[in-house]
């Protein structure tokens, strides 16, 4: 007998999954491009209110650090809302910061608006999106993501020119209040983030055990099973009924259990996971000061900004074919998420050491051009190698403890990149220094990887044996 409310539900890997990529590039697109024009969005206010260099990293660094210390809400969040529900508000709630930002007449009141509100409203939004991909896409899961991020990247190259034409034709304020306003198509790709159900799910019916209570008051056809205890008729429903009912009744009165079962905090327990987390983590603090250091270190090899532009460009358009081609190779030849990203993550930090030791040239062009699409192919993989080491039901804590991970690394790493910085005076150790970072993770996978494999030669060697006793 099957209870039919039972059904469990598997990603259908297309239908409204598609609709849902769209929603999900929407968001990202909308609230995320904006990012690497910064300076030049925001050159004329600073200027005016005298906030200097360190102020301004502040801004963009409580930005980042809030995005990411949301994950800490989201695990909560998507246990009692749904995914749209959460990226509708997140959305709202960035937009208002990016609109209220247009009247900012202090840092403080930049930092209130764009950096905490904005960044708040942003990490809910991204990670709700990402779980909603996870929910509709399983075998396509890496040529879903890839398409969701290929149209920001697209988006980075042309908004710093719809930005400048802002800037001339209305100012900061007007020019505020108008990207406050386009980025309100994130609320619209919100809404496409519609739940997974009956209409969309491929179902799978698995045979139920009938309810406790009917099998166990069962009994050569009587309904109830009777004793006599002191004198008193006693049936075994009531037994079980009390029992049932004392334990569900009974106080959860562990407050730290309440904590461990709201945030999923038991993934901390699993080795894999911790090493997922860590290791990628590490990957994207090299990667975010890597994006940041480029264009110095261009400047300091002679490079003017139009050339510095060209390469940044070249990188962006590669990292765009990366993401539109690679997945769907990936995905139809089986190779898991993890797998790719460990191999790729290792050549682009040899890249960017090579790239470090180069001057002007054809060589650095075809270097960029490479190191761009190795790039893109890694960037696919980051989020989906946490996704790949949980359950799908824990996948809102898990991508949320990962989210605070990275921020943590941020803020305690990054300073320590630009202190190497200070005292080298070369931006080229500093790119070395992360491509170390980046070979932590690949050793530290490695190991695992080892492992595992020996573990699990070790086992089936074992049953073999066994086996083979028996036989």
């Amino acid at each position: 007998m099957m209870n039919p409310g039972e059904v469990k539900k598997k990603a259908p890997d297309g239908g409204w999954g598609w609709f849902v990529c769209l929603g999900s590039s929407l968001i990202s697109l909308s609230l995320r491009s904006l990012d690497p024009s910064f300076g030049l969005l925001f050159h004329d206010p600073l200027e005016e209110l005298e906030v200097d260099s360190t102020g301004t990293s502040l801004i963009m660094s409580i930005l980042d650090a809030i995005v990411n210390f949301s994950g800490l809400l989201i695990g909560p969040l998507l246990k009692k809302y749904s995914y749209r529900q959460v990226a509708f508000f997140g959305s709202v709630l960035s937009c208002t910061g990016l609109i209220l930002t247009s009247r900012a007449n202090s840092m403080i009141h930049i930092v209130c608006t764009y950096s905490i509100l904005g960044g708040l409203g942003t990490g809910l939004a991204i990670a709700s999106a990402f779980v909603a991909l996870n929910t509709f896409f399983d075998k396509k899961r890496g040529q879903a993501v890839g398409f969701s991020m290929a149209g920001t990247t697209l988006a980075m190259m042309l908004v710093p020119q719809l930005i400048h034409i802002l800037l001339s034709a209305y100012g900061f304020r007007g020019a505020m209040l108008v990207i406050g306003g386009w980025a309100l198509h994130s609320a619209v790709g919100a809404c496409l983030l519609r739940p997974l159900d009956v209409r969309d799910a491929k179902d799978i019916k698995t045979d139920i055990d009938p309810p406790e209570s009917e099998t166990l008051l069962k009994k050569n056809g009587d309904t109830t099973l009777k004793k006599m205890e002191n004198g008193v008729e006693v049936t075994k429903y009531d037994v079980i009924k009390n029992k049932t009912s004392k334990e569900i009744s009974k106080p959860k009165d562990n407050y730290m259990e309440k904590i461990k079962e709201t945030f999923d905090l038991d993934l901390l327990k699993d080795g894999v996971y911790l090493n997922v987390v860590i290791g990628s983590s590490l990957y994207y603090v090299a990667e975010s000061n890597f994006k940041l250091m480029t264009p110095f270190f261009l400047s300091s090899i002679g490079m003017t900004n139009g050339e510095i532009a060209s390469c940044l460009s070249i990188t962006a358009f590669t990292d765009i074919l990366a993401r539109l081609i690679l997945p769907t190779i990936f995905d139809r030849l089986g190779f898991k998420k993890r797998t790719v990203f460990w191999i790729f993550c290792m050549l682009v930090g040899i890249g960017r050491s090579i790239m470090a030791e180069q001057s002007k040239g054809i060589t650095l062009i075809i270097i960029f051009v490479v190191i761009g699409f190795l790039r893109g192919a890694t960037l696919v993989n980051l989020n989906l190698s946490v996704s790949e080491c949980c359950s799908l039901k824990k996948l809102p804590s898990a991508f949320g403890i990962f989210m605070v991970s990275k921020g943590l690394f941020v803020v305690m790493m990054s300073p320590m990149i630009g202190y190497i910085r200070d005292v080298s005076e070369s931006y080229a150790v500093c790119i070395h220094v992360m491509t170390s970072m980046i070979m932590v993770t690949f050793i530290s996978w490695g190991f695992e990887f080892v492992y595992r494999s020996l573990k699990n030669r070790k086992s089936i060697l074992s049953d073999k044996a066994k086996k083979e006793e028996v036989e």
